[in-house]
């Protein structure tokens, strides 16, 4: 007991030196820290939701921090950093090689998304614990925890996907990797037929849209290479999974399938791919056969040592004042 104790101690405190290294945004400022910054500063009493573009759920928060608690921005980027890291380590927790996750995560998608798109790091957290309550039968959680997702950030509807269906479709291998390519499809199909009406409705979409002329979705890059081995071992393994690996998986492979028709607005792709990208790290570690589970994560651990180097030397994303 005292060892389990112990070992819970230095995790608080492994998670709580990297989320002020991250509040403290150490290795400089990215391109979505001004205006997090310009909105944080606008907030008054007087403030109106329809003044912004944010989710419902992070103005709050942010109106919070900055109304009640008169706390400077770079608190509120500790707080839901290291909320963030605290829920994805519990559900690394529930698998095997959870340390190893937890590292890899934070050099790839972690300098991503607990750095950056702060929105969504707390969304992925919370919508990843809605389907690990689904898939164990927590039904009102779980629809409460996907709703409180949603509400810092739009994009967590895509998790729908995986959402929906039923565990015992799971839990009694009732669906198979044929069946989950048609769904993918199916969605990337209604994707692309209503990409007009997505864009007429949603803000957000408007936003990406407009960069279109200036960026691309590359589909030989290292990251969707480097990642289509796991998933092509994960297709052939999908029966070891658990029922939430199963739910991770399903939406990694959509990401995959849907980035294709999604690439007509290239960060829309690049969003969706992410997110399936982040499913990898929960997923790899529940296959059973120890070869194929070292080839997914060594794959795992070599795109996300290389997105490390990229981001922060290659192509740094962050400037450093």
């Amino acid at each position: 007991m005292a060892e389990k104790y112990f070992k819970s101690y230095l995790i608080f405190i492994f998670l709580t030196t990297v989320s002020i290294f991250i509040g403290m945004r150490v290795l400089g400022q990215d391109s979505d820290f001004l205006s997090y910054s310009n909105f944080y500063d606008s907030l008054s009493s007087g403030f109106s939701y329809s003044d912004t573009r944010y989710e419902l759920g992070f103005v709050g928060v942010s109106y919070i921090f900055h109304n009640i608690f008169h706390a400077n921005i770079y608190v509120m980027l500790f707080f839901l950093a290291f909320i963030s890291l605290l829920i994805k380590e519990y559900l690394f927790f529930k698998a095997r090689d959870a340390m190893l996750m937890t590292v890899i995560y934070i050099l790839s998608m972690g300098l991503l998304h607990e750095m950056t798109q702060i929105r969504v790091a707390l969304a992925v957290s919370i919508v990843l614990l809605s389907l690990y309550y689904k898939s164990n039968n927590k039904f009102y959680v779980s629809l409460l925890s996907f709703a409180i997702s949603v509400m810092f950030h739009y994009s967590m509807l895509f998790f729908l996907i995986a959402f929906l269906i039923p565990n015992d479709w799971l839990t009694k291998n009732k669906i198979n990797i044929p069946v989950i390519f048609m769904y993918a499809f199916a969605t990337g199909l209604l994707l692309f037929f209503t990409k007009d009406l997505l864009l007429n409705h949603i803000t957000m979409l408007q936003v990406y849209a407009s960069r279109a002329d200036e960026e691309t979705f590359n589909f030989i890059s290292v990251r969707f290479i480097g990642l289509s081995l796991p998933l092509l071992i994960g297709m052939f393994t999908f029966d070891q999974l658990n029922a939430f690996q199963k739910r991770c998986f399903i939406i990694s492979f959509a990401a995959f399938m849907i980035s294709v028709p999604a690439s007509f607005i290239p960060t829309l792709a690049s969003r969706l791919f992410e997110l399936g990208w982040v499913c990898f790290y929960f997923w790899v570690s529940g296959i059973n056969s120890v070869y194929k589970r070292h080839i997914s994560i060594l794959s795992l651990v070599a795109v996300s040592l290389y997105f490390a180097i990229r981001n922060i030397y290659l192509a740094p994303i962050f400037i450093t004042q």
